[in-house]
């Protein structure tokens, strides 16, 4: 009996073992507790926002029009850029104004033909041509003998050009400017001298009202009204080139060096 009663509890021992073991296994009905780590978090700077481009304006030079585009008008040339080289543009390096050898008052001296203003003018001469000097007297002399005139002239001297004929023996001192039948005027700015482009424009008989174009050796070219006129001024500088200076004017910053012609805009 006693026997029975041992097996009886060894029996039941055993399976309160085996019971406790089994708990919460693939059978017990419930899904056994998973422990992890962490989730691991990075923290980042936000995004900076994408830069706009810049728009850069468009300058003047790069929206005027061409220069082979322009029509001609009727023009004031500048004697000194015209035989003055600077830069290229009109002229370059192998076409650029060249001196001759001529006789004046029995010596030899370095000068200029004429023809290189003369050329600039859109009507060229005809007739005959007023010649005034510095003082304001004037004269008129044939068309064929003011372009058999050289002019003798130092750039960096503020003594007016002297115009020679050799073939005629015709002198002009004291040059100024010339006026053509067509309208059209020759203008000395000798070095370091100032002219009121108001002033200039009504001594030829243009009207200072109107917007005129100013072309410079290089084709660069600006417009200029009667809102600046009166201020601007084309002067000489003392290496004998020719710039024109409007204070009042946006475009270009009121600049522009080496003027050849002052011309009319046509429409």
């Amino acid at each position: 009996m006693k026997k029975i009663l041992t097996s009886t509890l060894t029996l039941i021992l055993v399976l309160l073992i085996f019971s406790a073991c089994t708990a919460g296994g693939p059978d017990s009905g419930s899904a056994p507790t998973v422990v992890t780590a962490p989730e691991a978090t990075a923290t980042f700077p936000p995004l900076a926002a994408s830069a706009t481009p810049e728009v850069r304006p468009t300058t003047y030079k790069e929206s005027m029009l061409p220069f082979e585009q322009l029509v001609p008008g009727d023009r004031i040339v500048i004697l000194q850029n015209t035989i003055n080289y600077g830069r290229e543009g009109f002229y370059t390096p192998e076409t650029k104004p060249a001196a001759q050898t001529i006789n004046f008052n029995g010596k030899p001296v370095e000068a200029y033909p004429m023809s290189y203003p003369i050329g600039f003018l859109k009507n060229g001469l005809t007739g005959s041509v007023k010649v005034f000097n510095t003082g304001g007297s004037e004269q008129e002399i044939s068309a064929e003998e003011f372009a058999g005139l050289y002019i003798i002239i130092d750039f960096t001297s503020d003594i007016p050009p002297v115009l020679y004929n050799p073939k005629t023996g015709a002198q002009l001192e004291d040059f100024q400017y010339a006026s053509t039948l067509q309208g059209e005027a020759i203008y000395s700015v000798v070095s370091a001298s100032s002219h009121n482009t108001k002033e200039l424009l009504a001594k030829i008989g243009w009207d200072p009202a109107e917007t005129y174009r100013y072309v410079a050796t290089d084709k660069f070219y600006i417009p200029v009204g009667a809102a600046e006129v009166g201020t601007g001024e084309v002067r000489g500088t003392l290496s004998g080139a020719v710039n024109g200076s409007f204070p009042d004017l946006k475009i270009a910053s009121g600049k522009i060096n080496d003027v050849i012609y002052i011309e009319v805009i046509e429409n």
